[in-house]
């Protein structure tokens, strides 16, 4: 399996090792999807691959904490966090044409895939 794509995810959210990401202060948009919930409905719809007990500041905000914030979601090809969710959902923050690409391919319903590839986990652990 090749490495996951991030989606909604910002070198903020990290304390070092992902200079590689956006940054959420440069990731607003004017972007305008007219089926953007639909894309937004498709990233709750994932399964959560990594389960994390913790809550993250919410770096939208500035107040209040996002419960579970770095908790990994996929679809086996892309990847996000909770918080992404949060914020893609609060704020307009690009999507990657790629990825809206690829949940629209998808009919707007993640693909399964098999949760337990080790080379998956492998891939999925670099977000963590």
């Amino acid at each position: 399996m090749p490495d996951l794509k991030p989606v909604g995810i910002y070198r903020e959210m990290y304390k070092r090792g992902h200079d590689d990401l956006p940054s959420i202060h440069e990731a607003r948009t004017d972007q305008h999807l007219d089926d953007r919930e639909r894309i937004l409905e498709y990233l709750r719809k994932a399964p959560e691959v990594f389960d994390v007990m913790e809550a993250v500041p919410n770096m939208v905000t500035g107040e209040g904490w996002i419960p579970g914030g770095s908790s990994l979601h996929s679809d086996g090809e892309w990847i996000w966090r909770t918080d992404s969710l949060e914020y893609l959902t609060a704020r307009p923050f690009a999507l990657p044409d790629e990825f809206v690409e690829h949940v629209r391919a998808n009919d707007y319903t993640p693909p399964a895939f098999d949760l337990r590839d080790e080379s998956f986990r492998a891939a999925y652990l670099r977000y963590f």
